[in-house]
């Protein structure tokens, strides 16, 4: 089953660029739906929690895939 309705890999990427592709991808997303968003830079789980609070954005779901790569899933409200 898939959890998103979009998907967003930003690995390889570093502190500002995934998060600003995260909130270009955000914008384009439509009310109510999810984006899967998998990034490997160390202070990328982070970066995502702060944007998630501060633009009221629920965190579904936080899956480590490796030792630096993770997954999070989030929806739009």
């Amino acid at each position: 089953m898939n959890d998103s309705d979009k998907e967003l890999d930003v690995s390889g990427m570093s502190c500002p660029m995934p998060l600003i592709r995260l909130s270009q991808s955000v914008a384009e997303l439509g009310s109510g739906k999810a984006l899967k968003v998998i990034g490997d830079d160390p202070v990328f789980e982070q970066g995502v929690r702060d944007f998630c609070e501060l633009n009221q954005i629920e965190i579904v779901s936080v899956l480590p895939l490796s030792a630096r790569k993770v997954e999070i899933v989030i929806k739009s409200s």
